[in-house]
């Protein structure tokens, strides 16, 4: 009976972790998932980036023949962003690209960044921007940096529990 017990509590117990697990897991999305059980990867932080701008702003000097841009949004530590830009020396924590119109821009568009190492410092700065032709940039744009004529917005990512999100209004032309 004895034996029962032990193997009936293990059970709970590991249940429970594997609960844990996955609910810090789903909060975030399946590459968070992944990341938590196959790669054993603990501290999954996910931003939810709000993205917006007003398509006046874009100007006709930005536009391509059939509207379209890159929106590269990533995640940097609270030290590695310095008047609005990524620092010289600062690697992204987290990148994601995705092709957007004016109109998506306009309404605004929601972004999950996940970060599979959130351990080191849990703050985070989202810097956001949009730079004409399509989302075809390697590494998910995690190398990418502004160019001279992309419209850049930063914020804070707010929150806790390995969920946060960030507000970034485009409105800065780099050049």
């Amino acid at each position: 009976m004895k034996a029962k017990a032990t193997l009936g509590s293990g059970l709970r117990r590991r249940s429970r972790e594997a609960t844990g697990t996955a609910a810090v897991a789903a909060s975030a999305s399946w590459l968070a998932l992944v990341a938590a059980t196959a790669l054993g990867v603990a501290d999954v932080q996910r931003v939810r980036a709000e993205v917006s701008a007003d398509p006046s702003d874009l100007g006709t000097t930005q536009s391509t023949a059939d509207g379209e841009y890159r929106l590269i949004v990533q995640s940097y530590a609270s030290d590695g962003v310095v008047d609005g830009v990524p620092a010289a020396h600062a690697r992204p924590k987290a990148s994601v690209q995705r092709s957007v119109t004016p109109d998506d821009l306009a309404r605004g568009i929601a972004v999950d960044v996940v970060d599979l190492d959130a351990s080191e410092d849990p703050t985070r700065v989202i810097v956001a921007w949009v730079e004409r032709g399509p989302a075809d940039l390697e590494f998910d744009a995690l190398r990418a940096r502004p160019s001279r004529d992309a419209y850049v917005g930063v914020a804070r990512a707010d929150g806790t529990s390995g969920r946060a999100e960030a507000h970034v209004v485009l409105t800065r032309r780099m050049g």
